[in-house]
C-alpha cells in the first residue's frame, strides 16, 4: 500500500465506519433543509471532503453538493460512489467561487490541520461566497474534553493545534457574520440525565467534537426560520459535568453531615437518659435513707396487710375459684365422691337421683375426674428406699395440710 493511502487507512481505523459518521453529521441537515427551501438549485461546498460521508448524505436528501480534497487516497472512496469531487486545495478552490453562490460551506475536521492565517482566509472567503442566510460549518476536536486535548488530538500526525471554541466562534463574529452557535458532538447521551457521575466521566464525558455554525446576515424572513434551531442547546460541556460532579460531592457531604448530626443527637439522648437514670437513683437513695421513709415503714406494712386482707375477704365473699372456702369444699366433695364409689348400692341410688339432673351430673363428674394413683408400700424395701418412701409420704401429708 502506497503512502497516498496512509491517511485513508488511518481514517478507516480511528474515525469510525461510514455509517457511523453519516449518522453523526445528520445533525446539520435541519440547517441545510431550511436553506434548500429558500434557494432553489443552490449548492453546498464541502472543503476537505475526505471519504465523502457528508456529500453522500446531502445527495441522498436531494441537495446538490461538491467536495474538494488534496488527499487522492481519500477521494478514491468518493469516486467509487460517483460523488462530485475535485482534487484541489480547499481554500484556493473557495477563492475561485462566485459571490453568493453557495447556501452552505462545510469544513469537517479541517481547521485543526491548517495555519491560523489560512483559517482566517477560510472564514472571510466563506462569508463572500455564501448566500444571505447561508451558513459556515466548522467541525473540529473539542479541546475542552480533557482526554481529547491531552491524548486523542495528537493521535493524528497531521494535526497542528487544537482550537478552543471561544476562538473559533470569535473569528466569524469578527468578520461580520450575523450570529454563531456552538454544537457539542459525540458525548455520552446518558450523562445528560445522570446526576451521580464519577471523576472519570468528567475527564472523558465532555463532547469529543464541536462545531461552530456561523450564519450570514439576511432578511428577517429568512433569519426567523433559523431562530428555533439556533436556540436549541446541543452537547455536554465541561462546566455542566463538573457541576454535576460537585453536586454529587455536596450530596455526599450533606449525607455525612446528617449522619453526624443524627449520631450527635443519639449521643445526646443517651447522655440525657444516663443523667436522668443517675438522678432517679440518687432520689431513690435519698428517699429510702430519709427519716420519713423509716418512720413510715410500719404504716406501709399495715397498708400492704390491709390490701392483702381486703383481697382475701373479697375472694371469700364472692366464693371465687381461688378462695379457700371453695378449695376446702372441693376437697370435701372429692373425698365424699371417693367414699361413695366404695359403696356400689349407695352409688347406684345417687346416680338415679342425678340422672334427673343431667347438667348437675355432668358438672359433678368433671370434679377430680383424674385417676387417683394409689401407691402401696412394698413388703420389702432397702433401708435407703424405705427412707425415701417415708420422706415422700411426710412431704405429701405436709402439703395436704398446708393447702
Amino acid at each position: 500500500m502506497s503512502n497516498k493511502d496512509f491517511y485513508r487507512a488511518f481514517e478507516d481505523k480511528h474515525r469510525g465506519s461510514r455509517e457511523l459518521i453519516m449518522n453523526r453529521i445528520s445533525v446539520y441537515l435541519p440547517f441545510v433543509n431550511i436553506l434548500k427551501n429558500q434557494y432553489k438549485n443552490a449548492k453546498v461546498l464541502d472543503i476537505g471532503c475526505g471519504r465523502g460521508e457528508w456529500l453522500e448524505l446531502l445527495t441522498n436528501n436531494n441537495i446538490s453538493a461538491k467536495g474538494v480534497d488534496l488527499d487522492i487516497g481519500m477521494l478514491k472512496a468518493c469516486k467509487s460512489l460517483d460523488l462530485d469531487t475535485e482534487h484541489a486545495d480547499g481554500i484556493e478552490y473557495l477563492k475561485t467561487q462566485e459571490d453568493e453562490s453557495c447556501i452552505v460551506i462545510s469544513a469537517f475536521h479541517v481547521v485543526e490541520h491548517i495555519s491560523f492565517e489560512n483559517l482566517q482566509i477560510l472564514v472571510k472567503e466563506a462569508l463572500r461566497v455564501l448566500k444571505p442566510g447561508g451558513i459556515l460549518i466548522m467541525e473540529t476536536p473539542n479541546a475542552e474534553n480533557i482526554k481529547v486535548a491531552t491524548e486523542n488530538f495528537y493521535l493524528d500526525p497531521t494535526h497542528i493545534n487544537p482550537i478552543p471554541s471561544s476562538l473559533l466562534t470569535f473569528l466569524p463574529e469578527f468578520y461580520g457574520y450575523y450570529r454563531t452557535k456552538v454544537l457539542g458532538l459525540q458525548e455520552d447521551k446518558e450523562l445528560e440525565n445522570q446526576e451521580n457521575i464519577s471523576l472519570f466521566q468528567v475527564l472523558e464525558g465532555v463532547s469529543r467534537d464541536y462545531a461552530v455554525i456561523a450564519q450570514k446576515t439576511a432578511t428577517n424572513k429568512i433569519l426567523e426560520e433559523f431562530d428555533g434551531i439556533f436556540k436549541k442547546d446541543v452537547g455536554l460541556s465541561l462546566h455542566r459535568l463538573t457541576e454535576k460532579f460537585e453536586n454529587r460531592l455536596l450530596n455526599i457531604e450533606e449525607k455525612i453531615r446528617q449522619s453526624e448530626e443524627k449520631s450527635k443527637q443519639t449521643e445526646e439522648r443517651i447522655r440525657h437518659s444516663e443523667e436522668k437514670s443517675r438522678q432517679t437513683e440518687e432520689n431513690y437513695h435519698l428517699i429510702i435513707n430519709s427519716s420519713s421513709w423509716k418512720v413510715m415503714r410500719p404504716f406501709r406494712i399495715m397498708v400492704n396487710f390491709l390490701r392483702w386482707f381486703i383481697a382475701g375477704l373479697k375472694h371469700w365473699i364472692s366464693f371465687a375459684p381461688t378462695s379457700r372456702p371453695r378449695r376446702v369444699l372441693k376437697r370435701v366433695f372429692i373425698s365424699l365422691k371417693e367414699r361413695v364409689n366404695t359403696h356400689p348400692k349407695l352409688r347406684s341410688k345417687i346416680l338415679k337421683i342425678l340422672n334427673k339432673f343431667p347438667k348437675l351430673k355432668e358438672r359433678m363428674q368433671k370434679i377430680n375426674n383424674n385417676k387417683v394413683v394409689v401407691v402401696h408400700t412394698p413388703s420389702e424395701l432397702s433401708p435407703r428406699a424405705d427412707e425415701i418412701y417415708h420422706n415422700f409420704k411426710n412431704l405429701q401429708k405436709k402439703t395436704t395440710k398446708d393447702s
